[in-house]
């Protein structure tokens, strides 16, 4: 019985590993578009040819800042 035991607590324990990778892999991948979302908001932004509003300079350079930080 207590081989039983120890076979469901080592799957239940390889179980939570990979419950962890796992989260720890959507936390990258969320990181990563968000990025590459913040990414595209600048280059928007510095491909416009009007200038830009007092909105979109603040943005502009909060953007650059968080890049180069």
């Amino acid at each position: 019985m207590e081989a039983t035991n120890s076979k469901s607590m080592e799957k239940l324990q390889g179980l939570l590993e990979i419950r962890k990778l796992d989260h720890e892999l959507k936390k990258q991948d969320f990181e990563m578009k968000d990025k590459l979302n913040k990414q595209h908001m600048l280059e928007t932004l510095l491909a416009k040819n009007v200038p830009l509003s007092e909105t979109e300079l603040a943005l502009k350079d909060k953007l650059i800042s968080d890049m180069l930080s």
